[in-house]
């Protein structure tokens, strides 16, 4: 079992998923967005890079995400790899996910 405070089960993030598509301010907004697990990897493997930062964004009006590595002092690193491009849901929605 890891002691990472990131990391909850599947329980609390569906009811944190389920709070905040049901919350009427954001009915109609985009639910997820979905980077490719090589989008990360490269941002990850950056040197110097200890985490990511997720911005929320608009793109052409739709809620979206813009991720940018981290570095030690908890800067981000602007100079870097920079990610977009998320597939949105909708339209882009997983099947059968207990987070939506």
């Amino acid at each position: 079992m890891t002691t990472n405070p990131h990391i909850i089960p599947l329980s609390q993030a569906a009811q944190m998923t389920h709070a905040y598509q049901n919350a009427s301010q954001y009915q109609g907004n985009t639910i997820s967005g979905m980077i490719d697990a090589n989008a990360y990897q490269l941002l990850l493997a950056q040197p110097g890079c200890v985490g990511v930062r997720t911005y929320f964004a608009l793109d052409q009006g739709a809620l979206t995400i813009v991720v940018v590595g981290v570095d030690n002092n908890e800067n981000d690193m602007t100079n870097g790899i920079i990610l977009d491009g998320a597939l949105l849901c909708p339209p882009k929605c997983p099947t059968n996910s207990p987070l939506m």
